[in-house]
């Protein structure tokens, strides 16, 4: 296991079972962000561990759904939550897996990070089949990129060198901008191709939107991190040069919260996933 750097995010992600559903990780220095580490490399590792454990069969043994595969066959991800009620740092850490329910099309998994004696993070996740219901999309269109844009890095925050990014030159972090949002055009480092455990951790990925409003840095961690899946599939590919298009916007904050929502379309202009946040800013 291994967590040193962008270019092999499979061993990033590697989940070691260690039995009775527990799993065991790593988390590396290049996964250290503004305060502590990444929190959405430790949900993709949620993600990852949660994923072996329904491969297993759960906690139980029971069989994967209608005795398929839960993960890879009819059964997809389609929601995760992720609640951080302690920073995690670098070093190993365990990921807890509760199989809650197993049924004929939807299974719900309960997941807690633990790191030197403590709870770091509480996770749900739901994963099912498709369903009958109607198709209709009123998500905001995808945002048309300017011809000019703006690399985000960070000396501080070391995760942000994971994604290559280009910022729309009207949100530039403490620029003191009109509204709290951030407009990217992102692919991974590592390769043209992703999953659904690295689109989790890109969800987290951007800085507080709050800081496009603001003239300097203020504190704002994330409480609270859902994300929603709008496909089944398990992984994409960017081709040679394109670009995931993501819009983040904290629409609202007051009494030292800020609530984020946030989009992420495929080059394509497939809506792949939307995310809300809560977080404290102030």
């Amino acid at each position: 296991m291994s967590g040193d750097g962008p270019a092999d995010w499979e061993r990033t992600v590697a989940v070691t079972p260690l039995g009775g559903g527990r799993y065991g990780a790593h988390v590396g220095p290049a996964w250290r962000a503004l305060q502590g580490v990444h929190g959405g490399v430790v949900a993709a590792l949620v993600v990852r561990a949660v994923e072996d454990e329904l491969r297993a069969g759960g906690a139980d043994g029971a069989a994967a759904v209608d005795g398929a595969d839960a993960v890879d066959g009819a059964a997809a991800r389609r929601a995760a939550t992720f609640g951080y009620v302690n920073g995690n740092v670098e070093g190993d850490l365990t990921v807890a897996v509760e199989v809650v329910r197993r049924g004929r099309a939807l299974v719900t998994t309960h997941a807690r990070v633990e790191q030197d004696g403590r709870t770091t993070t509480v996770a749900r996740l739901h994963h099912s089949t498709p369903w009958d219901g109607p198709a209709y999309s009123d998500a905001p269109a995808p945002p048309e990129r300017p011809a000019a844009t703006v690399p985000l890095t960070s000396a501080r925050a070391v995760n942000l060198d994971n994604v290559d990014t280009l910022l729309d030159p009207g949100t530039t972090p403490f620029a003191s901008g009109p509204r709290a949002e951030w407009l990217a055009w992102c692919r991974p480092r590592h390769g043209a191709t992703f999953d659904t455990s690295w689109l989790t951790m890109f969800g987290d990925y951007f800085p507080p939107a709050v800081f496009a409003r603001l003239d300097g840095p203020s504190r704002a961690v994330t409480i609270e991190y859902a994300v929603q899946f709008h496909t089944a599939a398990t992984s994409w590919s960017l081709g040679a040069d394109g670009r995931l298009a993501a819009r983040v916007h904290a629409f609202h904050s007051h009494d030292g919260f800020a609530v984020e929502d946030g989009w992420i379309w495929h080059p394509d202009g497939t809506l792949l996933a939307t995310m809300r946040q809560t977080r404290l800013a102030g």
